[in-house]
C-alpha cells in the first residue's frame, strides 16, 4: 500500500467554506470603514479653514470667509475627499454666537449620496 500525501475534497471544500463565511463578514465591514474613512477625510480637508473662519469672527472682520478658500456667505465651507471622482463631500455651517466668548459650533451635511448612509460621529457636531 502506497502512502498517500495531499488533501482529501472534503478538507478542501471545508477550507474553501470557511474563507466564504470569513470574506462574507469582512466585506461589508470594509466598505463601511471605507465609506466612513472618505467622510473624514472630507472634513479634515477643510479643517483649518474652520479656524481661519473662528479667528476671523474673533477679531470682528467683517467677511468670515477672509483668508479662506472653498469659503461663501458665513462662514459656510466646503470640502471633498480627494479620490477621483470625489465619492465624499461636506458642507460645514458654523453656529456664529452673539456673545462673541462661546465657542463656534458646526453643522455638517454629507453632499454625495454614495456615502449619506455611513455618516456617523465625525459629523454630527464639530468645534474647532
Amino acid at each position: 500500500m502506497k502512502n498517500q500525501k495531499g488533501f482529501t475534497l472534503i478538507e478542501l471544500m471545508i477550507v474553501v467554506a470557511i474563507i466564504a463565511i470569513l470574506a462574507a463578514i469582512a466585506l461589508p465591514q470594509y466598505r463601511n470603514y471605507t465609506a466612513k474613512a472618505k467622510i473624514t477625510q472630507a472634513i479634515a480637508s477643510v479643517a483649518g479653514e474652520k479656524i481661519k473662519v473662528a479667528e476671523n469672527h474673533s477679531s470682528e472682520v467683517a467677511n468670515l470667509c477672509q483668508g479662506a478658500s472653498n469659503c461663501s456667505g458665513a462662514g459656510v465651507l466646503t470640502g471633498a475627499s480627494r479620490d477621483t471622482p470625489a465619492t465624499a463631500g461636506v458642507t460645514l455651517t458654523p453656529t456664529i454666537p452673539a456673545d462673541g466668548i462661546t465657542q463656534i459650533t458646526w453643522a455638517c451635511v454629507v453632499t454625495a449620496s454614495s456615502v449619506a448612509n455611513y455618516v456617523g460621529d465625525p459629523c454630527e457636531t464639530l468645534t474647532p
